[in-house]
């Protein structure tokens, strides 16, 4: 078993970056590839996760949190902490989508559309 102490040092690496209509999950040294379908299946599975079901109970199969990540079976399995984390990560780049697509329909262009538009 782990010491608390290390269990809060250890820390997994996770980034969530997008690039030409396709979005990159680093997970650790784990690297995946996702289209907006996935994205949005991974996205639609993290926030239909109860976190207080997952926090109130003591049970072990609560301490990780399997996460798909396509239709197909690619799937992390996070420990909840880290799973916190990435829900996190895929709500913010959720908001920055949106707000993207916002600003889009009222005809303003952001820097990173403009980029990829000229590409």
């Amino acid at each position: 078993m782990q010491s608390l102490e290390n269990q809060v040092t250890d820390t997994l690496v996770l980034t969530l970056t997008r690039a030409g209509g396709r979005f990159e999950l680093m997970v650790g040294e784990k690297t995946f590839q996702q289209n907006t379908c996935e994205f949005m299946l991974t996205y639609w599975s993290l926030q239909g996760k109860d976190m207080d079901e997952y926090m109130n109970n003591l049970a072990n199969e609560f301490d990780q949190v399997r996460v798909p990540l396509s239709g197909c079976g690619r799937a992390v399995t996070l420990p909840l902490s880290d799973f916190a984390r990435l829900r996190s990560l895929y709500g913010q780049r959720m908001f920055d989508l949106k707000l993207e697509d916002m600003l889009m329909r009222q005809g303003i262009t952001t820097y990173d559309a403009a980029t990829r538009q000229s590409r």
